[in-house]
């Protein structure tokens, strides 16, 4: 790991507490506030959306030389909507204020990943598995801190604990080294980067695994909750879940680089997609913990191999739109999923949430071996070119 970049993977993590802490509290915000599943399902929906609109259309502006300014206003929207959830009593403004998150996760992300892609590019596989691991550090500890901190304090305190905690980032964003990456003069980026074969390969791969986290989002809590789980309980099994991707994220992405990000996204997909199907017809919470644990080792794979995909496949100066990109279209597929997938749980139950999900993630591993005929066998995304040496994965104790 670069230590060098360690700012960087703190702010993904701070970021990502804030986000794995409210995915926890769904389910108390149903039971205290008296919020439906369907109208829960829309405020996430509306999260993924604002994300979307912050991805496609601000990212770029951290590849024409703004980065600080994205991750300062990253911080503060992110900061100020965990403030105002703990004051919201209406479904209404748990949505805006959704969005608002949704803006500020939407431009912190893309300018963090394209910082630590630019100021090491030689090592990009291993550099971006370790900030998956923050990533996915931070959304670990959130859950458990919320779900702790509900338990004694009430749903609020979480909240405002969490909105302190991101605050406290904002004065060391100015501390921060300027960006060593290329200024681009690219007007339409997205043009750009869906010329590009290898871009849309990685999306398809990554498509149904987009849609799985919407429907775990909307759903996953609410369904503990009804198998009468306590919040605190949520929060511990979401951060088992995200546990085994803690430890295998940083060797994911050197993974990736050695041998084809394409490749490795293709199998981790395909390793999770039975155990998604098989959460619709588990009662149990032991079981249903048991499996998650099992997904969290895909996940963590596939997670940083989509990240090293896009910059494997698009030019660095256009890094923080690719990676903005990617995170459009994983807002946009996670959001509609979110919206559909409260209303279906509401009127159908998990078994057609979750087989829907397993559906989908075997229709974009599918596609995108349509999608990759047209790279040549050489390219960066299905390995090494013949013959090559390629490095070996570091430690993941940081080498």
């Amino acid at each position: 790991m670069n230590r060098r970049l360690i700012p960087y993977y703190l702010l993904i993590c701070v970021a990502m507490m804030a986000m794995g802490g409210i995915f926890a509290l769904l389910g108390e915000l149903r039971d205290e506030l008296g919020f439906s599943e369907t109208g829960l399902g829309v405020a996430v929906a509306m999260g993924f959306f604002s994300a979307f609109v912050a991805q496609i259309g601000l990212a770029r502006f951290a590849d024409r030389g703004h980065s600080q300014t994205m991750l300062r206003f990253g911080l503060i929207s992110i900061s100020a909507s965990l403030v105002l959830m703990a004051l919201a009593t209406e479904l209404w403004q748990f949505i805006a204020i959704r969005m608002l998150l949704g803006l500020g996760i939407g431009s912190l992300v893309p300018s963090v990943r394209r910082l630590v892609i630019v100021s090491d590019p030689d090592n990009v596989g291993a550099n971006v598995g370790a900030l998956g691991a923050f990533d996915i550090g931070g959304f670990l500890i959130g859950p458990l801190l919320a779900g702790v901190l509900a338990e004694f304090y009430g749903y609020r305190a979480p909240f405002v604990v969490l909105a302190v905690i991101t605050a406290a980032f904002v004065p060391r964003i100015a501390r921060l080294p300027d960006d060593p990456g290329g200024v681009t003069e690219e007007r339409r980026v997205v043009r750009a980067l869906l010329a590009l074969p290898g871009i849309r390969a990685i999306l398809m791969c990554t498509f149904g695994w987009f849609a799985m986290i919407g429907v775990f989002e909307a759903v996953w809590a609410v369904m503990l909750t009804d198998r009468g789980a306590p919040t605190w309980l949520i929060g511990v099994t979401m951060s088992l879940i995200m546990l085994p991707m803690l430890f295998i994220a940083p060797l994911s992405g050197s993974w990736a680089q050695r041998f084809g990000p394409l490749r490795i996204v293709r199998a981790g997909v395909l390793f999770v997609t039975p155990l998604f199907f098989a959460y619709g017809f588990i009662d149990s919470l032991f079981l249903l913990t048991a499996v998650a644990v099992l997904q969290g080792f895909g996940d963590a794979i596939v997670f940083p191999g989509a990240q090293v995909g896009v910059a494997v496949a698009a030019p660095k100066d256009l890094a923080a739109s690719a990676q903005g990109l990617q995170g459009a279209t994983l807002q946009i597929t996670a959001g509609t999923m979110a919206l559909w997938s409260g209303f279906m749980y509401e009127q159908y139950g998990p078994k057609a949430v979750f087989a829907t999900g397993a559906a989908l993630m075997l229709i974009g591993v599918l596609g995108s071996f349509v999608v990759a005929r047209s790279l040549d066998a050489a390219d960066p995304l299905l390995g090494p070119s013949r013959g090559a040496a390629p490095k070996p994965a570091p430690s993941i104790l940081g080498g």
